[in-house]
């Protein structure tokens, strides 16, 4: 009796530990495929079409502004013409083809495409832009969490708010080139303060306004006499 009533407590206690030890939280590793809300930048395709007046090649001023404005909507990572089967058509794509290399704009042109009969050349570019993470995230929705991970839904109100707060979309895909910089001043103030002479300008400033000053001073003394 003694001896199964000791086994039977033996166990149970087994069986307790092994139910605390699968309910510990530390003992769950947290998942390492946990991804945070973030700004993402995604490729995306967009068409233009460049119009021209029947039976002509000529490119019209706006339209040339047109396309120079599409292809200023962010960062550009391929430019693709097409155009019709047709002498007309290869006239026009040319001289699309002619402006984008006067933009600077790498391109390719796609083979002539007997089915496209309008009055245009159509632009095609893939270029990258900035998407604002998909908020809130509450996947994950309750108080007990045994692997310990970080909410589903940790940053989306400060990145949403970033990506709402920023002027140009564009600046969180790429910076902007920087321009050129003019360093003659800041070379003049180093060499002034090594060889501890002031400027010529300065000089002659200083020079005028103690004259002024002293002009002034005789000046009020003859007054006063």
């Amino acid at each position: 009796m003694t001896k199964t009533l000791f086994r039977s407590r033996t166990c149970w206690t087994l069986a307790a530990a092994m139910t605390a030890a699968l309910l510990l939280p530390s003992c769950t590793p947290a998942p390492e495929d946990i991804s945070l809300n973030r700004i993402a930048v995604k490729p995306v395709q967009a068409a233009h079409m460049v119009n021209f007046a029947p039976g002509s090649a000529a490119l019209a001023p706006a339209e040339a502004s047109s396309l120079r404005t599409f292809l200023g909507g962010g960062r550009v990572i391929g430019v693709t013409l097409v155009a019709g089967d047709s002498p007309i058509a290869s006239a026009r794509r040319a001289r699309v083809s002619q402006t984008l290399d006067t933009l600077g704009y790498p391109h390719s042109v796609a083979p002539a495409d007997p089915s496209f009969a309008a009055d245009a050349v159509l632009v095609t570019v893939n270029r990258e832009v900035a998407v604002p993470p998909a908020c809130p995230n509450w996947t994950v929705i309750g108080p007990y969490d045994p692997s310990n991970a970080p909410s589903t839904n940790l940053g989306c109100a400060t990145r949403t708010d970033l990506y709402l707060m920023v002027a140009d979309p564009r600046d969180l895909v790429s910076g902007h080139p920087l321009a050129p910089a003019d360093a003659a001043p800041s070379m003049h103030a180093v060499e002034t303060y090594r060889t501890g002479k002031p400027s010529a300008s300065l000089g002659s400033a200083d020079g005028a306004s103690s004259g002024s000053s002293a002009g002034a001073s005789t000046s009020s003394s003859s007054n006063g006499q």
